[in-house]
């Protein structure tokens, strides 16, 4: 009888337990909305020697897991797109606009530098060349890696990462080539 008993408690007591779940939950990787103009100064004929180091880069997190790789989710709706006056006000102060384009994303881990080809993001301008980059860490990054060579006006290259806050213009200079980009938060 004293087996039955404690037989039947044991069975009871399986029941009121909840069995443990997995600690392996799935992640859900954020995405980003990134949207930029890369332009050229109208009268710039600068000639660099060979590709400049990332700047701003500072040395890589060791990401735990391995790292994650930027992945192109889509080309973001031109309704959705916010540059557009930017791009207005850089025509008519004689600047010349090479690209204009916007994407969603995720991004890679911070220190990677694993980025978007401009070939995968849409952008196809005879002369540029180079990628962006997306980097999460403890905080968001953006940069790129860009060269564009342009017949008679020399070489021109801008390769800088930086700290970026949600929905804040970012200008990226360089004497030859410069950046606007805004960075939105999409979905989770």
């Amino acid at each position: 009888m004293t087996r039955l008993v404690v037989g039947s408690l044991a069975v009871l007591v399986a029941l009121l337990v909840p069995l443990p779940t997995s600690s392996a939950t799935p992640t859900v990787t954020p995405t980003y909305h990134v949207e930029v103009i890369v332009f050229r100064n109208a009268g710039s004929r600068e000639e660099l020697g060979g590709a400049p180091p990332l700047r701003g880069a500072g040395e890589p997190d060791s990401p735990t897991g391995g790292p994650l790789v930027a992945r192109y989710v889509g080309p973001l709706p031109a309704s959705a797109w916010q540059l557009a006056g930017a791009r207005e006000r850089l025509t008519k102060a004689g600047y010349r606009v090479l690209a204009h384009a916007a994407w969603i994303q995720t991004p890679s881990s911070w220190g990677s530098r694993i980025g978007l080809p401009l070939d995968a993001l849409g952008i196809r301008v005879p002369g540029l060349s180079g990628q962006f980059l997306l980097e999460r860490g403890s905080l968001l990054h953006l940069g790129m890696n860009l060269r564009f060579v342009a017949e008679g006006a020399g070489v021109s290259e801008l390769s800088e990462i930086r700290r970026i806050r949600f929905n804040e213009r970012q200008y990226f200079d360089h004497p030859g080539l410069g950046v606007i980009a805004l960075v939105s938060p999409g979905s989770r």
